[in-house]
């Protein structure tokens, strides 16, 4: 089964997880990522809005206050990520994401920033590589900000988290995979 197959299977595959069980597994991933916030020093937490039948980890927001809180948007191809200080700023963008709106300010990156970014995907395996939606955002991010200190949390459903995902050259793993 190449990626592409693998995409489509686990797609299906979250979309029959029940509601139930999908609250409940984002619930507990999110209290990891809370636990993570709790023990660390971050200078900032990347998050993203979830789309339908995604891993839902708004709930850090909204129970971590006092840290930077940013979120990807997609243009022309790449994805940086902007400060929200209000999930009323978010609105609806490129691939029907909710997104930062204009008012939200450009995240300024340095080598001695610290952040902690929850990385969806479709699926991830065991090496901490991911399967996305098959655009390569996070990877290009990735690759496009090597200099810095970021610590990759992916996040899945049980359901989704496989042996292998087949990899490639370009994919960038993350350092390890939440879930319930």
């Amino acid at each position: 089964m190449d990626k592409k197959e693998l995409r489509k299977k686990y797609i299906e595959i979250r979309k029959n997880i029940s509601e139930e069980s999908r609250k409940e597994q984002s619930d507990m991933i999110a209290k990891k990522l809370i636990g993570l916030i709790e023990e660390n020093d971050f200078d900032s937490v990347f998050l993203y809005a979830p789309k339908e039948y995604e891993t839902d980890v708004l709930g850090v927001f909204e129970a971590c206050g006092g840290i930077p809180f940013c979120f990807p948007k997609c243009q022309n191809g790449s994805m940086d990520f902007y400060e929200v200080d209000d999930l009323n700023k978010l609105e609806k963008g490129s691939f029907d994401v909710m997104e930062p709106n204009g008012s939200c300010k450009a995240f300024e990156y340095s080598k001695d920033k610290k952040i902690l970014i929850a990385v969806p995907g479709v699926a991830f395996d065991e090496s901490g590589y991911r399967i996305g939606y098959g655009k390569g955002f996070y990877d290009r991010f990735f690759e496009e900000k090597k200099d810095c200190v970021f610590l990759k949390a992916g996040v899945c459903f049980r359901e989704c988290f496989i042996k292998d995902v087949m990899h490639e050259a370009n994919d960038v793993p993350v350092d390890f995979v939440l879930k319930a």
